[in-house]
């Protein structure tokens, strides 16, 4: 103890109520008040956004959040109330634009994949704690779990690799053991090398899963890569309802409803310390989609979607309950 409040004790508790008054008026003084919806393109996903994001604040009990949406024009310039309100950045061209923001300014990104979200982290210079993003991927450990959920009996898993997705590979590995599953793994480098690495994983493996990486899953490579695995009768699993509906057996995925729901409820909790955003977050909400067609093509007996996102959920809330008792 300093020889000052040794002296004055009673100015020692008079400074901590002062200054624990300065902070709750801090906070009340930059509790932002309204929501600003940016984004470059008025695409199906992002007008469906904003609609369900304002459907979920008037869902909100005592929530009086205003918000309004703002269009990138031609040279990236837009204007917002910094410092009064939560900007949200819906795709990467709108996330780099925001991130030039003051950087007081809190801003979520949705619709960004992680990668990503980094590389603009990095070059902004922003701080996690104002900068944050629901991440458009769907974490490894969910897709695997999707995959011994439509198929306990499943024991390797087939992973292509390239370029931007062999880095992961590790934490593919680790993720796999954990559910009792051996990763098998080709990496491609080039082109040429697709189609033959992917048979001789085939070969090896019980289902495919596909990770995103340009130069493996292209549009151009998608059918290609559906046609091989659906003649080898292995079933693949997809990052996207897109791919179920091309072909794939499976995927988890959220719905545009699903991460507005998530943002209204980060909007709404860090209303009051918008200094405090939470760390960048995966899907909280998903979703289970199943092709019927396929599984019958490939004589596998499926349960529908409803029992298989069920399990899921019982697994993961099982996992979050492990994982605290860990922590403690």
């Amino acid at each position: 103890m300093s020889f000052f409040s040794h002296q004055y004790p009673f100015l020692k508790y008079l400074a901590q109520a002062v200054l624990m008054l300065y902070l709750c008026m801090v906070n009340i003084a930059h509790a932002y008040t309204g929501v600003t919806i940016v984004m470059a393109t008025q695409t199906p996903a992002n007008l469906e956004f904003v609609d369900d994001f304002r459907t979920e604040l008037i869902n909100t009990k005592n929530n009086s959040l205003r918000v309004k949406v703002v269009m990138l024009d031609a040279s990236e310039k837009f204007t917002v109330a910094e410092n009064s309100e939560l900007v949200i950045a819906l795709g990467v061209k709108a996330l780099e634009a925001t991130s030039m923001l003051k950087h007081t300014t809190p801003v979520l990104g949705v619709f960004t994949p992680l990668p990503v979200f980094n590389q603009v982290l990095e070059k902004s210079k922003r701080e996690l704690g104002n900068f944050s993003a629901i991440v458009l991927d769907q974490p490894y450990w969910r897709q695997l779990a999707l995959i011994k959920a439509v198929l306990p009996e499943t024991k390797k898993v087939g992973v292509l690799l390239g370029p931007a997705s062999s880095q992961y590979l590790e934490v593919l590995r680790d993720e796999a053991d954990e559910l009792g599953l051996s990763l098998m793994d080709e990496t491609v480098s080039q082109e040429a090398e697709l189609i033959p690495k992917l048979k001789k994983l085939l070969d090896s493996s019980d289902a495919l899963l596909a990770i995103p990486d340009r130069l493996i899953y292209s549009r151009e490579s998608a059918e290609s890569i559906l046609l091989t695995s659906y003649r080898h009768q292995k079933p693949m699993f997809g990052y996207s309802q897109s791919y179920v509906k091309a072909g794939a057996l499976s995927s988890v995925y959220s719905s545009t409803k699903q991460l507005a729901k998530q943002a209204a409820e980060i909007a709404v909790r860090s209303q009051a310390a918008p200094s405090q955003l939470p760390a960048p977050q995966i899907p909280k909400y998903f979703s289970v989609t199943l092709n019927q067609q396929v599984a019958h093509s490939l004589n596998i007996a499926v349960t529908d979607e409803d029992a298989i996102y069920k399990k899921m959920q019982i697994n993961e809330a099982t996992e979050a309950i492990d994982n605290d008792e860990k922590k403690h």
